[in-house]
């Protein structure tokens, strides 16, 4: 893929991200709460996920990235309220 290609969707998914974390700001009145802080830490997850994807590191290099951050999403799905 050219450069300048990768170049757009990874400021594309910046700013669509950005505007994700902006509209839950928006939302969510109530503070960091545990389930905003959830809903923020998966959304911060997913766009990390839509950057590594796009970078131009090799796949072995990632792997270990990609099982933190599912460890992490994991983390943050397996939460429950006491």
């Amino acid at each position: 893929m050219d450069i300048n290609c990768k170049l757009v969707y990874l400021i594309s998914v910046i700013l669509v991200g950005s505007g994700c974390l902006f509209g839950i700001f928006k939302q969510m009145k109530d503070g960091f709460g545990e389930f905003n802080t959830k809903v923020y830490g998966i959304t911060i997850i997913a766009i990390l996920i839509s950057v590594l994807a796009l970078s131009d590191i090799d796949s072995s290099k990632l792997s270990p990235a990609y099982g933190i951050l599912g460890a992490i999403a994991g983390y943050l799905f397996g939460l429950k309220k006491q």
